[in-house]
């Protein structure tokens, strides 16, 4: 059985303490959130947005469509990175714009949570 974050309704696994896309508490303070089955019946919870998943849309096709200017970069907040993609495009004369067609590919591979954890919440840089 899974449970839901009261902060932002994630579902979580049955043993997780804190709330993988919020850090909330998920133990403590009475009962615990009630399970999809009694709160909604069988269809599930509402679909609910990701907080960043939006962007990965965006930086997925920025990255393939302009990598090379390291747009998908400064869309996820990677300034640094984003300068040393423009400056390695340049002194490649364009060869390193396959840098950013390989991520745009990767972000729009990842599922909207992994991209999350692995962009947005660990700041991973590079690939």
């Amino acid at each position: 059985m899974a449970i839901y974050c009261p902060r932002c309704n994630a579902q979580n696994a049955d043993t997780a303490q804190v709330c993988y896309v919020c850090q909330s508490p998920l133990t403590g303070g009475g009962a615990a959130y009630q399970p999809v089955q009694q709160a909604y019946g069988s269809s599930g919870p509402p679909a609910q947005q990701i907080p960043g998943a939006d962007k990965k849309v965006i930086a997925g096709i920025l990255g393939i469509v302009a990598g090379g200017f390291g747009v998908h970069k400064f869309i996820l907040g990677y300034t640094t990175e984003g300068i040393i993609q423009i400056v390695l495009t340049f002194i490649t004369c364009g060869i390193g714009s396959i840098i950013g067609l390989v991520e745009g590919i990767i972000y729009l591979t990842k599922s909207d949570e992994e991209f999350v954890r692995t962009y947005i919440q660990n700041k991973k840089g590079w690939f």
